[in-house]
């Protein structure tokens, strides 16, 4: 009785207004089918290796990133000056394109672009110790 009382407060205060409507009739239409695709995953990690002589083997490095391919580079025939402004350079591209730059060892390093992660993991090894016995 409640939920008739407060109907009918409800439509006394605020009226439905009441509209005609005209039924007409829509000739039926071939049903259309949506045809959906989907982009394939790439379950492929493509890396390029590169190392680099001078600075203008840079271009062909950034080329590789920006196209979404990771990029490892191998600074050992580069001296510390050259070897900078490439790291520069390569670090400023993953920036704009939402990458990541690694080290993994003192002169090669990893760029990725921003799809990819990459986890570093230490491992230590103990190396087994012979003790020969007193006899």
């Amino acid at each position: 009785m409640a939920v008739g009382l407060i109907d009918k407060l409800t439509n006394f205060l605020m009226p439905v207004e009441e509209t005609e409507t005209v039924m007409t009739e829509v000739p039926v239409a071939r049903e259309k089918k949506t045809h959906l695709k989907l982009q394939p995953v790439s379950s492929s990690l493509k890396v390029f290796v590169g190392t680099p002589g001078s600075f203008d083997d840079v271009k062909v490095l950034a080329d590789y990133l920006r196209a979404g391919t990771s990029v490892v580079v191998n600074y050992e025939h580069v001296d510390e000056a050259i070897q900078q402004r490439i790291h520069d350079f390569l670090t400023g591209l993953c920036y704009v394109i939402g990458g990541l730059a690694e080290r993994i060892s003192e002169n090669v390093l990893i760029y990725t672009p921003a799809n990819v992660d990459v986890s570093k993991e230490l491992y230590s090894f103990a190396v087994p110790t012979y003790v020969k016995k007193k006899e």
